[in-house]
């Protein structure tokens, strides 16, 4: 039996649409999956005249009839285009949650016009957590050369070292681990924990964080039975590709996951959810608003996430 993926039109002034057009024509997946998408059928028929993509059946959308006149304005800041999104990610969840799919792949969104539209969440992670009513939730960044999670995620970064004790390093650790073992299938996962600081702080010459907080944190993971090494400095780490002992690596903070995952894993990574009640993938990649509504947005890491969204949902 086809895996039901169920899929968000994204902010319709960003290339949300125009990826949900190109998806469908993807035969590898419409063979593979029973998909549908949620969004407003004018927009994508907008887009569809727009650049000359082949529309998508009627039967494959859930229209969303209710925002009035709307009409895309791409790469534009808007507030309905914010709620178009959001109530796109909310009623996605909703069947997800009640068994009518088996896995969601949320297409970008902009996080202003979603906090115009009164969805004041800082970004999909945060949102679904709320919306799934699931504790500890972590991004994991996905693709075959790399998986990584950062510790902290959508904050400034003079806020990650106060925002970093052995209690969230252990809590999210646990979590992972857990997640490897019963969604990823992977018996005994091999985690390592980066540094905060330049040369793991070089004793607490420049940083202690290592020294009073990541060390011992790791230390009494190891004791628990985690198999859990580090804290490692990130450029030798991935300067060395050690990264390809491990099957996932935790990371202190947004950027030190994503510049390496972006470079490892180029146009074929995907922003995974972990610790939700449901099945959870995206892009890892935002709206694009330079370049909306131009018909040159590359799908693949969208049709990565549907694969890994079916693939996940096979599993368990």
């Amino acid at each position: 039996m086809k895996k039901r993926i169920l899929i968000t039109c994204g902010d319709a002034n960003g290339i949300g649409p125009e990826l949900g057009l190109k998806l469908f024509r993807v035969k590898e997946l419409t063979e593979k999956f029973e998909m549908k998408i949620i969004g407003p059928e004018k927009i994508f028929g907008f887009y569809s005249k727009r650049l000359k993509i082949k529309a998508i059946p009627d039967t494959q959308i859930l229209n969303l009839t209710y925002h009035g006149n709307f009409e895309p304005k791409p790469s534009e800041t808007n507030e309905t285009a914010g709620r178009i999104a959001g109530d796109a990610v909310k009623l996605g969840v909703d069947l997800c949650m009640k068994n009518y799919f088996d896995a969601l792949v949320t297409l970008p969104l902009n996080k202003k016009s979603l906090n115009l539209a009164g969805y004041n969440y800082r970004g999909h992670t945060e949102m679904l957590a709320h919306l799934t009513s699931s504790k500890n939730t972590f991004m994991m960044m996905y693709s075959k050369n790399l998986k990584i999670v950062p510790l902290t995620i959508h904050i400034p970064l003079k806020k990650v070292p106060v925002s970093i004790s052995k209690s969230t390093i252990m809590d999210l650790v646990i979590s992972v681990n857990n997640n490897l073992v019963k969604t990823f299938k992977i018996r005994k996962p091999k985690i390592a924990i980066l540094s905060l600081n330049p040369h793991s702080g070089d004793g607490g010459i420049i940083g202690g964080e290592e020294k009073k907080i990541i060390f011992p944190a790791v230390k009494l993971l190891s004791g628990m039975g985690f198999n859990i090494n580090g804290p490692f400095s990130s450029d030798g780490f991935f300067g060395s590709e050690m990264n390809k002992k491990f099957d996932v690596v935790i990371a202190m903070y947004h950027d030190q996951a994503m510049i390496p995952f972006k470079i490892l894993s180029g146009d074929k990574g995907v922003n995974y959810t972990g610790g939700l009640k449901i099945i959870r993938t995206s892009p890892a990649h935002g709206t694009a608003f330079d370049i909306a509504g131009r018909g040159n947005a590359d799908v693949t890491s969208s049709v990565e996430a549907v694969k890994l969204a079916g693939f996940l949902a096979e599993k368990n």
